[in-house]
């Protein structure tokens, strides 16, 4: 039997997977298309499609320059879930794009999330699928996507989940522990470290987000992400609302 808490999370999942179907309804689309990274945010995608989507799934691993822990790990929750399944190698297409476009080091993390989101976009469009994004709460409040990249999708089911929730949903989904214990990266660069990157930690985001008191200079720093981010979370500005003509 579940306890309240549990029960709690599972009410959650249902929210979530109720959201992907009407939505899919709403847009004709076929089914859903999302990326697998070996990180839990996508492994809890893959968990729902697996149990809720069987049939109108797509799951993509898309390597560029990869670890191979994360490489593993992807495997690992592609054969865990059995999810439908392609692996799309883009490590010349980053080769090619870094020689057109040279000395471009400080973006070149956007690169890698924006070819990606140009993948699942041609896959969507070949099926007539929807491009599902895996970011959470406390990635979305601190800006922590890149702007048309893992951002770039058609709808976002985990944006209202604080990390613990996607932990406690993961667990309840059986994602395996090997994901579930991994350090959240956003697998960018070699030994990256989202906490490290964001100089805050995920159990202080969550407790921001849901109204706790927490260090002053913590609040200080997520709100300092949220004001410099806020760009990202909205449609590019005009002179005047867009329904109005100049």
């Amino acid at each position: 039997m579940l306890s309240t808490n549990m029960k709690n999370y599972e009410k959650k999942i249902e929210i979530i997977v109720d959201f992907i179907k009407k939505y899919l309804l709403e847009a004709k689309a076929k089914g859903i298309v999302f990326g697998i990274s070996g990180g839990i945010d996508s492994a809890l995608i893959g968990a729902i499609a697996s149990k809720y989507f069987k049939n109108n799934h797509l799951a993509l691993t898309m390597n560029i320059n990869n670890s191979l822990k994360d490489i593993e790990d992807g495997k690992l929750v592609i054969n865990h879930f059995d999810l439908n399944h392609v692996d799309v190698n883009l490590d010349n297409v980053y080769k090619e794009f870094c020689k057109v476009v040279p000395n471009i080091e400080k973006g070149l993390g956007n690169l890698k999330a924006r070819i990606r989101m140009n993948v699942l976009y041609s896959y969507a469009v070949k099926y007539d699928y929807l491009v599902v994004g895996t970011s959470n709460a406390d990635e979305f409040i601190t800006g922590y996507f890149t702007k048309y990249g893992d951002s770039g999708s058609d709808i976002m089911p985990l944006v209202n989940l604080t990390k613990k929730s996607i932990y406690e949903c993961a667990k309840l989904l059986n994602v395996p522990n090997q994901i579930i214990l991994k350090k959240p990266t956003a697998g960018l660069f070699e030994n990256q470290s989202d906490e490290e990157d964001l100089k805050v930690s995920y159990n202080v985001i969550d407790s921001y987000l849901e109204g706790e008191k927490i260090d002053h200079k913590d609040k200080e720093r997520i709100e300092y992400l949220k004001s410099i981010s806020e760009h990202k979370r909205k449609f590019p500005p005009s002179p005047l609302p867009k329904d109005k003509l100049l």
